[in-house]
């Protein structure tokens, strides 16, 4: 292989969860619906289902460019921090059903457990993550305050009338009242969840009409068809329901429980598979490690700062070094602002070219062009929207 290319067309898998739109992604894309869900797009060089990019009239792996040439692929900082791998992945997610509920370990906490017996995790690094609402988007993210999810708990039955009581005693913090609601949910005696989501079931049909239709009710009416055995079907009663508008952008850093509801958006996160799971997904649950990562505190919670510069880029820079995303709206020619180590450019709306270093990449929506450390400067031109992924601050 040749030196690599300063910029490079990206052909990018798409992951098919059954939790994905079956349109969404076809629509971005101006292409013809493969007719099964099409959940997440991934650009990047995770070994799980790695991108490829045009090189010499051929496609090769990420992974293979990397190691071709990781100084001018992956910069001297970011193999300083990192190694020699791309430490950020760049998704687009197309979300028709809820994701699992899930919290993700700290650096520390995945390098202690990592390679010890019964360890749930298959790396030693963290897995934060930062999305990005491309259409109208819903989340779960983070508790509610003690009192007000013992309110929403306790008209669903004597069951979890029970689970709420002990919310309002007082004497003891949010975090460690909501800590053991939480451990009570998922270690509910699996004899009893079906009686548990039906007496939920019923006793939502009971509620007043106002308080029935509220959202947080509704998805948790949603969560009784498609969970019928779990308890977290009341998450949205435990977690605050966050609506994400179109441009708005959420960080979530480790121990915060979080699930994806609906909605189209741009993710960047570390490249790394440590998930604990705590509730609709029919996967084991991690249960002791769980209850030792999760952060039950109702916030606040470590945001990105955001920041706008003379280019008109918005970019979010979230408190971890894996990762930042930076959104363009591209009229003309704008030389983009430099960023430390490689980048992937993103295209989700109109026509743009990416040029760095001689060579020249036209993106349409749903693509993407991946950009080397040693590419030197970098010009976009068109007309449209990109979003780009890189190394955060090093």
């Amino acid at each position: 292989m040749n030196a690599p290319p300063a910029v490079a067309a990206m052909t990018n898998p798409v992951r098919d969860y059954d939790w994905g739109s079956r349109t969404a992604l076809a629509r971005l894309q101006g292409r013809k619906s493969t007719g099964g869900p099409e959940a997440e797009l991934w650009m990047g060089a995770h070994p799980g289902s790695p991108s490829s990019v045009q090189v010499d009239g051929g496609d090769v792996s990420l992974p293979e460019l990397i190691a071709s040439a990781p100084e001018a692929v992956l910069g001297a900082a970011t193999r300083a921090e990192f190694g020699d791998r791309l430490p950020f992945l760049l998704k687009i997610l197309a979300i028709a059903k809820p994701l699992s509920v899930q919290v993700h370990p700290s650096t520390a906490r995945a390098r202690e457990v990592f390679g010890t017996a019964g360890s749930p995790y298959v790396d030693d690094a963290h897995k934060p993550e930062l999305l990005h609402a491309l259409e109208p988007t819903q989340a779960l993210f983070g508790f509610r305050p003690a009192a007000e999810v013992a309110a929403l708990l306790a008209p669903l039955g004597s069951r979890l009338s029970a689970v709420a009581a002990p919310l309002t005693t007082g004497g003891q913090s949010d975090a460690v009242l909501l800590h053991a609601t939480l451990e009570t949910l998922i270690t509910w005696p699996k004899a009893d969840r079906v009686e548990l989501v039906a007496e939920v079931a019923a006793a939502l049909d009971r509620l007043p009409d106002d308080v029935r239709t509220d959202p947080a009710h509704t998805w948790v009416a949603k969560l009784v068809d498609l969970y019928p055995l779990d308890p977290m079907v009341v998450a949205p009663l435990l977690l605050r329901l966050v609506d994400l508008a179109p441009g708005d952008a959420i960080f979530v850093p480790a121990g915060v429980p979080h699930c994806y509801l609906d909605g189209l958006g741009v993710e960047i996160m570390a490249a790394s598979d440590n998930v604990l799971r705590c509730g609709l997904t029919p996967k084991p649950i991690a249960v002791q490690e769980l209850l030792h990562v999760v952060d039950t505190s109702p916030g606040p919670y470590a945001q990105a700062v955001v920041s706008r510069d003379a280019n008109g880029e918005t970019s979010w820079l979230p408190p971890v070094p894996d990762f930042r995303l930076g959104r363009l709206d591209v009229d003309g020619s704008v030389a983009l602002t430099p960023v430390p180590g490689p980048q992937v450019v993103l295209c989700t709306s109109g026509a743009v070219t990416v040029l760095a270093g001689g060579d020249a990449v036209q993106l349409l929506p749903g693509r993407s062009a991946f950009v080397t450390a040693g590419a030197g400067p970098v010009t976009v031109m068109g007309s449209g929207r990109i979003f780009r992924g890189a190394p955060g601050a090093l």
